[in-house]
This record gives C-alpha cells, structure tokens and sequence, in this order.
C-alpha cells in the first residue's frame, strides 16, 4: 500500500502538466556573452508577461540549442536565489505578479570545446496558481560564445594643453590618446601597444606599453609628446594594440606645424638713396604666445654678405608686425632675408628686395678758351647706378664786379661716364666759378677760378681750372679733377718757342762780331735847314651849288 501512494501522486502530477498550460516570459538583457573556456556571471531581470498571478514559482531545468535548434553539451548554468544560495531545483520565487520584474542570478561556464557562435539559452520554470494549476514557463536567453576577449570600444584623441580634439597639433604639445577596452574574462588579458606617427612610410616618436586588462571595463590612456624639432606636415597617427587572440589597430590624420608663418616682408622704399635708411615691416602669423628671433640678412650682387641683424622677439596669438630699420648701405642691389627661428629650429624665411641708388658725381673740370673768345666748359660726371637718372647741372661765373652769368642744364645721365659741355661768354681779367650738380635733393658744388687775358701773337691761349672744394647741403668733401691735356701742350710750346729765340739770339749775336767796323759817313746837312713837305690842297666837291 506504501508503494501505491507515491505513484498515484506522480500519476496525477503527470496528468496536471498534460492538461497545463505553456508560458514564455522575456528578459530584459538582449544577450549574454561568454568567453569560450571561461564563465560568465550576472543577472538577468524576467518580466511575467502572463495574466496570471503565481503563487509560487520554481526553477526546473535548462537547456542549450544552437542555431539549426539542435541541443549542445559544454555549457552549464547555476542558478542563484536573491540570497546567493545555489538552486539546483526548487522554488525561486512567490507570490509574482503579471507584468512584475524577477532577477535570476545565474552563472554560464563554457566549455573551450565550444565553437564560438550563437547559441540560446532555455530556463524552465513552474508557476502554480492559487488554484492549484501549474504553467510550465519557458525563459529564452540569447547566447553568444566567443573566442575573443576583449571589446574595443571608442578612441578619443585629443590636444592635452588645449582640451580640443586633435586635427592641428602644435610642436611642443602634446597628443593624448583615450581608448576604451572591454575585457570579458574573469581573469586579467596582458596587451601590449604601440602609438606613433608615420610620413612617408617613416615612423616618428614611436612609443611602446604594456599592461594588464581586468575583468570588465578598462580605460588606456597614451601620451606623444611632440617635440619642437619635429617638421611641419601631414602625418598619420597609428594606434596599434597586441594580445593573444589578435592585433586591433586605429589610425587617425594629424596636421602638425610650429604655428608661426612669416606671411610677408614689406619695405617702405623700395628705392632709396645712399645716405638714406630704409624700414622692413615684417608680418608674422602666430597661433601661440611663444619668443622666437628674427633674424635679417641684406646681400649684394653674387650674394655678398653686406650687414645682417637679429633681434629676439614675443609672438601673441594672431597677427604681429615687426618693424626694423635698415641702415645707409652701399649702392647696388639688395637682398632681403627674413628668418623666424626657435632656438636652433628655422621655423619660416621670406625674402624681398629694394635698390640703393648712388648720387651722381662730378668727376673732373676743363676748359678752354675758343677763337671767338668764348670759353668751352667740359664738365666729366659719373653715374654709378645701372640706370638712368636725372639731375640739374648749375654754373655760375663771377667777376670782379659781381655775377657775369648764371645758368643750368637739365639732364638724363646714363650708366658710368657722362660728359656735358657748354660755351659762355665771360670778360677778360679774373674770373671765379661755381658748378653744382644736383640729383636726389642733393647738391654737389665745385669752385674754381681762371684768369683770361688777350691772345699773344705766339702763343694760343688754352687755360683750365680745377675745383677748390666740393659741398653739399648735408656734408662738404674735396673732389680730385683731372688736368686738361692742353695745358701740357701750351707749356711745351712755350719752352719751345723760348729754347728756338735764345737759338736765334745767340746765332745773330755771333754772327755780327764777325763783321769790321766801319766808320760811318758824316750826314750832309742842307744850307736852308731842315725841309717840312707842304701839305697838298684840299679839294672839295659838292653835288649842289652852296645856299646863299
């Protein structure tokens, strides 16, 4: 009779799950990921999506079906009581309401047997009604089984001194690099990294780590200093990080540049005279507050290095206009250079040029007096410029009674030599002048004098000046004439001329005391004295007869 209890009881047992009705509840997890060898743990929140009341509520079984819906083995679960006491079979829950949440507390082992894939997850429970029916209630998991460990999330690279997201570095910042690694075991996963930049197929500033991943979510964080030397350019920063079951790589376009830009030279002249000074402006665009130097540098023809300047600098963030003042330099073409430089790093150079130009000069002063009695000037210039240039040429001439003439020629003087000649008419006696030139407001004056006499028979008179002294209205100077060529040859004539007389004197001399002295004959003198010749009568013609 014992015997026939317990089979009556599991008779009817059996025959109210025939007639019982089946349930499938939701959870509010998606999916549950598991590391192949390894096991998960957590909790998984059940919503009664029944209409029904349970009174009590209890955990049956489990099972796992892939994705053809065959069922697999390597993967256990243990369920856990809110208490944390393992539940191999037996009530859970009480009193669950419809549309109430349940946690389940659970513990997924999975086998390294296991193929990664997609599998789900089969929780069998039983809900009994106050009336004493039973809902069998079935609570689908989805299941993913992976042989990779790690999730990588996003990478965030950003500028450490700004705050801002890295597209424009600046050298002498620095580059930050945030990534965000997701480490599904329950055990720690060694990684190695590496970040650096590459141009060109080159690595620059490659920087190595090594470390530990804990179970759950890590942050990795990575610095690159960016040194000032570095140059200007486009790079590509590679993000690269290693462990057992494969390599995750992350690269990102980075423009990396000083900042500071000489965006021009401008000159205020771009032709000056020699004693003239000259100003530079130069236009610098800075993307910082930093000190640099400038450094300027003028060149001659074939580059000969005239004069050069360096001056230390602060930059402010925006446009900077540094003014600097060239000084007087010789004639010739002249070329700029302008350098902004770190240290010992040329960060930028712009080059410009101007001209400076030479004063005309006066060389030399002949002259010489013509035939007509007029005097012929012959005034020598240099232009030392390659161009032409104009300028006013003013003579003067005084007497003893004051100014003979004054007068003036414009001109165009080419390259190198120039001659100007001009005639005037000035009086015998002394004579004093005064010729200038002037070009570029400034004048040269030279004096002079010259005394003109009445032609001799032997000689021809030639005669020439040279200038005392020269001045200016800023400065006074002695100018070196040449000699006119004529005054050598007058003076040589001269001495010829007095060599051949005193030939001549000294022949007629011999040759008369040779002769003998005679006496002379006595003068006859005539008996009426001495004889005056009438004078003849004067006749005079008239056209017309004389009035009365």
């Amino acid at each position: 009779m014992k015997k026939v209890i317990p089979a009556i009881i599991t008779l009817l047992m059996i025959s109210s799950l025939v007639a019982s009705q089946q349930l499938f509840f939701s959870t509010i997890e998606s999916n549950i990921r598991v590391v192949s060898g390894d096991y998960k743990e957590g909790t998984l929140t059940i919503v009664n999506n029944a209409d029904k009341e349970f009174q009590v509520v209890s955990y049956r079984r489990y099972y796992v079906v892939d994705e053809n819906h065959e069922e697999v083995s390597g993967i256990k679960l243990e369920v856990y009581k809110p208490t944390g006491e393992p539940v191999s079979s037996g009530v859970i829950y009480t009193y669950w309401k419809s549309g109430e949440k349940k946690t389940l507390r659970y513990k997924i082992y999975v086998d390294e047997s296991v193929k990664p894939g997609k599998y789900t997850l089969f929780i069998v429970l039983w809900g009994f009604l106050e009336s004493g029916e039973i809902n069998i209630i079935t609570v689908p998991v989805p299941l993913e089984v992976t042989d990779i460990p790690l999730i990588f999330k996003e990478i965030h690279v950003q500028i450490k001194e700004r705050g801002v997201p890295a597209f424009h570095v600046l050298n002498g910042e620095t580059l930050e690099v945030y990534s965000t690694i997701y480490n599904l075991k329950t055990s720690p996963v060694s990684i190695k990294g590496s970040v650096y930049l590459e141009k060109d197929g080159k690595q620059y500033l490659k920087k190595d780590i090594a470390i530990d991943l804990t179970p759950g979510e890590n942050s990795v964080q990575i610095t690159l200093p960016i040194p000032y030397d570095l140059p200007s350019g486009q790079y590509k920063l590679v993000y690269t990080l290693t462990y057992s079951k494969g390599t995750y790589s992350f690269s990102k376009e980075i423009y990396v540049s000083f900042g500071v830009d000489l965006v021009e030279i401008s000159l205020e002249k771009t032709q000056i005279m020699e004693d003239d000074s000259n100003t530079a402006y130069f236009t610098i665009l800075s993307e910082r507050v930093i000190p640099v130097n400038l450094s300027i540098e003028v060149y001659g023809i074939n580059n000969e290095h005239i004069y050069n300047q360096t001056k230390e600098i602060t930059l402010n963030k925006g446009s900077n206009v540094v003014r600097v003042t060239l000084p007087p330099l010789p004639p010739g073409y002249k070329k700029i250079t302008g350098k902004i430089s770190f240290r010992d790093i040329i960060l930028d150079q712009d080059y410009s040029s101007y001209d400076v130009l030479a004063y005309p000069k006066i060389e030399s002063i002949s002259y010489k007096k013509l035939p007509t009695g007029e005097v012929k000037f012959l005034v020598k210039l240099s232009n030392k410029n390659p161009y032409e240039i104009r300028g006013i040429l003013y003579y003067s001439f005084f007497g003893v009674n004051g100014t003979v003439l004054k007068a003036s020629k414009d001109l165009i003087l080419a390259p190198r030599e120039n001659e100007v000649e001009f005639v005037v008419k000035l009086p015998l006696g002394k004579i004093e002048y005064e010729i200038s030139l002037e070009s570029y407001g400034k004048e040269q004056k030279v004096y002079g004098a010259l005394k003109l006499e009445s032609p001799t028979p032997s000689t021809t008179s030639s005669t020439q000046s040279s200038p005392s002294s020269t001045s200016s209205s800023s400065s006074s100077s002695t100018v070196p004439l040449e000699e006119s060529s004529t005054k050598y040859y007058a003076v040589a004539i001269a001495l010829s001329l007095l060599l051949l007389l005193a030939l001549v004197g000294y022949y007629l001399k011999s040759q008369k005391s040779k002769r003998r002295r005679k006496r002379p004959k006595p003068r006859r003198k005539s008996p009426l004295g001495r004889f005056k010749k009438p004078k003849e009568p004067e006749i005079r013609e008239y056209k017309e007869l004389p009035k009365k």
